[in-house]
């Protein structure tokens, strides 16, 4: 059955007043946005995705599902602060989700999502499963049965970390990559599909180890093909026809043919890029083995915390290889946002759903520091806005131990009128086991927000104080413009544990 979703969230930064900020307007913001994340099982989300039209709609579906692993995972809680960062202690560890299964349980749960995202994958899209050695051979199976085994494209190996630690005793060789199965709805459309390549830089002497020389600089062959006799007259008087053995090019008008005086194939000369100062650039073609993208141990300036975290340069290659500008990207299993996060600065439009809130909140604020930054830098073909969404069967913790908020709202002189709303101070009770830093309540508040005109149902985002890095600390202040007839305002803290309190006043 279709969820029946309930709107709880918008947010758009071309109607966002940010702390400090001079005197502006605040248009309402509509309802019907494009972007959106889901709260709650995505097999009804995705249901409900196919009533609302969105069948046959998405270019690609990267989906990222538990692996099996029999592991409970856990989002790491650290507080703010200037020092802030890995070295910080974990004030909490706080379980996302469950990865344990029963026999024949897992796969009967992909099984019935994966018929659905097969619904909704348009005709050119591509599907795009990440997974690990413990259930890729069944996964491909499930693939080959749903999509066909005609529309499979590749099986792409990720080394997603390098062997460290106890694991280099592992047994029968360390576990050190994913596997990414790729599928069309159906290759003969043809699929979506934008070959990557890849650089590298390389000095001198590296360039003569791996390539010829000649006056011209480094350069590597290839054969001809099917170029025409008069593209190989055309590319022999620009130098770049090579005959091996010491021989020379000879051009035959009369038979219309090319070949090498002391025999071989003639080649086609392909020139690296000087650079300058010895260095020179090579680009070459990306395959199936991925080992060339980090994963997140290696670059912890990404890490948000929240378990199984993807790198943004991962789903920067797949959103960049399987869709174009303006083309719709679903994550039924969106965890920290990356895939969101990389969809919305390529341009792409995207949704997003995860059963566990803390993923919801940690990828909310993450689109939502996104944006503001790409309406800072006036970047405007990317600029778009969101919505959050919640089955009313989502599990949301009880209240207990929500932060006790202190606000004042008061009037500032001068014409046009204004209003200052300023968070004096956040408490907690004394149970929860991590104090601020120094007193200081900011050090445990991740982000507040301010609907100017709440409804009492939607929270309608007009002011954001979300700093970007850990390390920075929210001011709590807000001005804006003196509203011009009775409203309510709304302020919501939320804590580094991912506890919301709503606070209302009227004025």
């Amino acid at each position: 059955m279709p969820a029946v979703v309930r709107l709880i969230e918008t947010f758009d930064p071309t109607h966002l007043v940010l702390p400090h900020d001079p005197l502006v307007s605040i248009p309402a913001i509509p309802d019907a946005l494009g972007n959106a994340l889901y709260h709650g099982d995505n097999l009804p989300m995705l249901a409900h995705l196919r009533e609302a039209g969105y069948a046959g709609r998405f270019r690609l579906i990267y989906a990222d599902p538990p692996y099996d692993s029999g592991v409970d995972w856990t989002r790491k809680v650290r507080l703010r602060g200037p020092k802030a960062g890995s070295a910080q202690p974990v004030v909490a560890q706080q379980l996302q989700y469950t990865d344990d299964w029963e026999e024949g349980e897992y796969l009967q749960f992909l099984y019935v999502r994966l018929q659905w995202l097969c619904e909704l994958l348009a005709e050119d899209g591509s599907l795009w499963l990440h997974c690990d050695h413990r259930h890729a051979h069944h996964l491909r199976c499930l693939l080959d049965e749903i999509f066909g085994a005609k529309n499979y494209l590749n099986t792409i190996t990720w080394r997603s970390q390098t062997a460290r630690g106890a694991k280099v005793n592992a047994f029968y060789f360390p576990n050190s990559a994913h596997t990414i199965l790729v599928f069309a709805k159906n290759r003969a459309a043809p699929t979506c599909w934008n070959p990557p390549k890849k650089s590298y830089v390389l000095t001198a002497v590296e360039a003569a180890a791996e390539f010829m020389h000649d006056k011209h600089g480094f350069f590597r062959t290839s054969d001809p093909g099917t170029y025409s006799f008069e593209s190989l007259q055309r590319l022999d008087a620009e130098g770049r026809l090579y005959a091996p053995y010491g021989g020379a090019v000879v051009l035959d008008e009369a038979a219309q043919r090319v070949y090498c005086t002391n025999g071989g194939n003639i080649g086609v000369k392909y020139y690296l890029a000087a650079l300058g100062d010895g260095r020179h650039a090579v680009e070459r073609a990306v395959d199936n083995i991925w080992d060339d993208i980090p994963g997140l141990g290696t670059t912890p300036s990404e890490d948000l915390g929240y378990p199984t975290q993807k790198t943004e340069a991962l789903l920067e290659r797949i959103v960049a290889t399987a869709t174009r500008p303006g083309d719709w990207v679903l994550d039924p299993f969106a965890g920290s946002g990356t895939t969101l996060a990389v969809a919305q600065k390529l341009g792409r439009r995207w949704i997003g759903g995860d059963a566990a809130l803390g993923a919801v909140q940690t990828a909310a604020r993450r689109m939502q520091t996104m944006m503001v930054r790409q309406h800072a830098d006036r970047a405007q073909e990317r600029i778009g806005n969101f919505a959050i969404y919640r089955d009313p069967d989502a599990v949301v913790p009880p209240p207990a131990g929500t932060p006790r908020v202190a606000l004042s709202i008061t009037p500032i002189g001068g014409e046009p009128a204004r209003i200052r709303i300023v968070v004096e101070d956040v408490g907690w009770p004394s149970h929860d086991g991590g104090e601020p830093l120094n007193g200081d309540w900011r050090t445990a508040v991740d982000s507040i927000v301010v609907d100017p005109a709440f409804d009492g149902q939607v929270l309608r985002v007009a002011m954001a104080d979300a700093p970007p890095k850990r390390k920075h600390l929210v001011t709590g202040v807000f001005t804006m413009p003196a509203p011009t007839q009775p409203t309510t305002i709304a302020v919501r803290v939320t804590d580094v544990w991912g506890r919301d309190s709503i606070v209302t006043q009227e004025i």
